[in-house]
């Protein structure tokens, strides 16, 4: 399987609380990482990290911004879940509560989908890229994906790298479209540049 590697390097000085930072191109045409934003405080560095990924129905999972109650009711509440194409192109499931719907769907533009529940009419799902937000039966879904699996290493010649042993535990999902924090300790007060390596299968 083919293996594809982004580097995103960021240049940090110990000491400010933030500082600008500039991403280099990703691999694929449309596909980049992004330094939104960086802080250092109590010796805990945060990059505020865009991943840019191309917007891919069969890859997002749609998690209703709306929470209902569950049943029993002293469960956590619970949110509806669309999926397109995960288990099969042209099939879609519709997580509503304790029940599973399965139909089939077709991308007619870039931002809409129609789908085809069994036993139900046509419903047309628009995707908003302004309010990153799916709407779809009159509720609103955010979109979720995996988030990947990356490493963060730090230099200080840009020479010689070490991978970071302090990094925090991250969310597995993060909302498409939007930043991630990614958290470590930084053991010194030195200038030190640090790349974060993103692999991607």
């Amino acid at each position: 399987m083919k293996r594809l590697t982004r580097l995103l390097a960021a240049w940090l000085l110990a000491g400010f609380l933030t500082y600008p930072a500039v991403a280099g191109p990703g691999d694929e045409e449309g596909s980049t990482l992004q330094i939104a934003g960086i802080a250092i405080k109590d010796g805990v560095v945060e990059l505020s990290v865009g991943f840019a990924e191309l917007f891919d129905w069969e890859s997002i999972k749609f998690v209703s911004a709306k929470t209902f109650p569950n049943d029993p009711p002293w469960f956590p509440p619970t949110r509806h879940e669309l999926t397109f194409g995960h288990r099969e192109v042209g099939i879609m499931e519709w997580f509503q509560f304790d029940y599973i719907e399965i139909g089939n769907y077709e991308v007619t533009e870039d931002f809409t989908v129609e789908a085809k529940l069994f036993g139900r009419k046509k419903i047309v799902g628009i995707f908003n890229p302004e309010t990153n937000l799916l709407n779809f039966n009159g509720l609103d879904y955010k979109p979720m994906v995996k988030t990947p699996t990356f490493t963060v290493k730090s230099s200080t010649d840009f020479k010689s790298w070490k991978k970071g042993s302090r990094l925090e535990e991250v969310d597995k999902e993060y909302q498409w479209g939007q930043s991630m924090a990614v958290r470590f300790k930084l053991k010194s007060t030195e200038q030190k540049f640090f790349i974060i390596q993103v692999d991607e299968d």
